[in-house]
């Protein structure tokens, strides 16, 4: 039996979207000796000979000792090729016919990629063979003859079709002779090794999020495998959507993206819609010259600041009469995004890559403005990350990118009873629950606002003494739309027990706990969330608030509410 990487279960390969490369995973398992490693849907990053940043991706690499390493194309469903206008096409289980990528030409692609790869990899200088046997194929399991699709570029031996499936040892032995030369040296173990640990390595990230984890306690991240194939997939695309729930990475996996182009000399933006956590992020991110963190109005703020002094013109003030308002909606929503629209006619600072976090918050004016930032509008780099359950201002964007977003599928933030809890309250592509165990979440339905402030204080005793957690890794969160009466509640309470408070103050002190809006944490996490839910977010069905306001916690979540809001949260919205 051959080594998988990754072995799936029988659930996680009926799973997988293409039943052909299912088909074919099978049939190496059960087929190719122990010598074998074969690594299905591998992703990886790197730098070509110009220095620019490509990317590869192969559905299946196989690796022999005793010959070398194979890239393997998959394809299902009936498949035809007309030699006149040189045009692949397919037709799925449903009949519905349509046209495909050249696959061979996709298969040689993958393999000078990897090649690519190999030649500018540190790791693989270590291997002491002399030239490896590299080669690509492409696989047909549902069709029966292959007639068709011989031709000079084409020979039979890069041809897999079903009956080869049967017999997969003699296939591939066809394909390792086909591409054997004088002079290769076999991959041997050694070889194995490293390109395993090459392409499929997990990736690990340090958590940016320095105003909630206390120095002491941070701990190294490990991406799940997921995760991680999607990091190393994105790169060498110029635009990509990530989507994904809560806690399922998006942030550190922005991070590492905007990291690695401003430490490949790419002058880099670092984008998101929530002032803390732009701070956050700037601070850990402090030592990179060539990235610039910023919420969006701090964005537009020195777009103005530049403006102004380096021209003259008021660039609000022509905002303003451009479209008269002195809501802070107008402020906000309409003057500054078209101010900053304004700013690229006149300012030379531009971008050779954007990354947004918190795109769901992003409208339409947002974005004429960010993508004009861009160096150039069709070769520089714009990533987009978005949960749409975390659209809590409600604004309606196009995102300015048309491709199908890549989903995270595992959430890596909170614990199993924490998960449970926020995902009734989420809709979209399917989300697996953490690994992590925890304590049930609290949920206390307390109907008088003066017991619910007693019991959260009573809740902050308890934790920061009898469980031995710092203050500051607590928050309190607050749904409630007067968030002034409900500090001053707080306030007034922590003063009689002696407990240290700082709201909305992310800088505070190791013995403070934060208090703070849902609306302003958004995108930040804390180990130990008080929750405190007003009824005001059901009446206005603002259920996104209660997705938020779990979500934050990794550990530890106590809810307070009333007996109405409490059966609401039990129960989801579903």
């Amino acid at each position: 039996m051959a080594r998988m990487i990754p072995l799936l279960t029988g659930d996680q390969l009926s799973a997988v979207k293409s039943r052909a490369e299912a088909r074919f995973y099978e049939a190496c398992r059960d087929q190719l000796s122990s010598d074998f490693v074969v690594i299905h849907s591998a992703g990886w990053l790197y730098k070509d000979a110009r220095g620019r940043l490509k990317e590869g991706e192969a559905d299946f690499i196989i690796l022999t000792p005793t010959a070398g390493i194979y890239v393997v194309e998959v394809k299902g469903g009936g498949i035809s090729f007309d030699p006149a206008n040189g045009k692949w096409s397919s037709k799925d289980r449903n009949g519905y016919q349509h046209e495909i990528k050249d696959p061979f030409r996709q298969a040689s692609s993958e393999r000078h990629a990897l090649l690519d790869q190999l030649n500018g990899s540190p790791e693989w200088r270590q291997w002491k063979g002399e030239r490896v046997s590299l080669g690509h194929s492409v696989f047909f399991p549902d069709i029966a003859d292959s007639a068709n699709i011989v031709g000079p570029e084409r020979p039979r031996e890069l041809i897999g079709i079903s009956v080869d499936l049967k017999s997969l040892t003699s296939w591939l032995d066809r394909l390792i002779k086909f591409w054997r030369q004088n002079g290769e040296t076999p991959l041997g173990s050694q070889g194995v090794k490293i390109l395993e640990k090459f392409l499929t390595k997990p990736i690990e990230v340090r958590p940016a999020f320095v105003a909630t984890i206390d120095d002491a306690e941070v701990q190294r991240i490990r991406l799940t495998n997921n995760q991680a194939k999607v990091l190393r997939i994105i790169g060498g695309r110029t635009r990509a959507v990530i989507s994904g729930g809560a806690g399922t990475g998006k942030t550190l996996i922005a991070v590492e993206k905007a990291k690695y182009f401003a430490s490949n000399g790419l002058k880099t933006l670092l984008l998101c819609y929530n002032r803390p956590l732009a701070d956050s992020l700037a601070l850990a991110l402090q030592d990179q010259p060539l990235l610039a963190v910023l919420d969006f109005h701090q964005l537009c703020d020195r777009r103005i600041r530049q403006a102004k002094g380096s021209t003259g013109r008021d660039l609000l003030k022509e905002a303003a009469e451009a479209y008269p308002g002195n809501s802070s909606f107008h402020l906000y929503g309409v003057q500054m995004p078209y101010a900053l629209a304004l700013s690229n006619e006149l300012l030379d600072e531009k971008f050779d890559a954007i990354v947004i976090d918190e795109a769901q918050d992003f409208s339409d004016e947002y974005w004429f403005g960010i993508e004009e930032l861009l160096k150039d509008v069709n070769k520089s780099y714009l990533y987009i990350f978005i949960d749409q359950n975390q659209e809590i201002y409600k604004r309606h964007g196009n995102l300015p990118v048309t491709e199908a977003p890549y989903h995270l599928t595992a959430n890596c933030r909170n614990t199993i009873p924490i998960h449970r809890l926020a995902y009734n309250f989420y809709k979209g592509e399917v989300v697996d629950e953490p690994e992590l165990q925890g304590p049930n979440a609290q949920l206390l339905a307390i109907n008088d606002q003066d017991s619910q402030v007693k019991e959260i204080l009573n809740t902050l005793a308890k934790w920061t003494s009898d469980d031995a957690i710092k203050p500051v890794d607590i928050v309190i969160l607050i749904t409630g739309q007067d968030k002034e009466m409900a500090y001053k509640a707080l306030e007034h309470e922590a003063s009689l027990h002696g407990v240290k408070l700082s709201f909305g103050n992310h800088a505070r002190r190791s013995n403070q706990v934060l208090v703070d809006s849902v609306y302003r944490f958004k995108g930040l996490e804390s180990s130990a969330v008080i929750l405190w839910v007003g009824d005001e977010v059901f009446d206005s069905k603002e259920t996104e608030l209660i997705y938020v306001g779990i979500s934050r916690a990794k550990t530890l979540l106590s809810v307070v509410a009333s007996t109405k809001s409490i059966e609401i949260i039990k129960d989801g919205f579903q």
